[in-house]
């Protein structure tokens, strides 16, 4: 998976291996994993009041231990395979909205739109033109279809809580 400089930085605060040491994801990630987690288990994930920020919050042993329990579960049982389907089939249904950047024109005008020859119809053939943020077409995905969520971002979440003795967010 992709990652980039900005995210959550999750630090084991009594790390029984280094699968426990450090676990990290890019802002793009962390949010429908900490959302998942937190729909799923608000009763395991409660102790920690901020999953969306990085000032420190977190679970103890205990909570990561009973954490991972539970994510171990429902990756056996093939509930955490359904539920990223059914958040694959949701993005993917979402509507295309506006591109802010020419308003739906499909031609950027602004000053950068016109110093890079983005204010003049899309060719084909050359493959310039049009705005840069919709390719011309006027319409982008939504930015919530920026924000996947995998199977295997929760096997390494999972395998990180049960050996992290406990994290911190940062």
């Amino acid at each position: 998976m992709e990652r980039d400089d900005m995210g959550m930085d999750v630090y084991g605060k009594n790390p029984t291996s280094d699968e426990g040491g450090y676990f990290r994801n890019n802002v793009w990630w962390w949010r429908p994993l900490a959302d998942y987690l937190l729909q799923t288990y608000p009763d395991l994930t409660g102790e920690c009041t901020y999953w969306h920020t990085n000032d420190g919050d977190g679970l103890s042993a205990e909570s990561a231990t009973a954490l991972a329990d539970a994510l171990q579960r429902d990756l056996d049982n093939g509930n955490v395979a359904a539920y990223a389907a059914a958040y694959e089939d949701r993005i993917a249904a979402l509507p295309l909205i506006e591109c802010t950047l020419c308003a739906g024109t499909g031609l950027r005008t602004d000053a950068i739109g016109r110093q890079y020859g983005y204010d003049v119809p899309h060719d084909p053939i050359t493959g310039r033109g049009g705005c840069n943020g919709c390719q011309g077409d006027g319409k982008v995905q939504s930015w919530e279809a920026h924000y996947p969520f995998s199977v295997e971002n929760v096997v390494e979440f999972a395998a990180f809580a049960r050996a992290s003795g406990g994290f911190e967010i940062h």
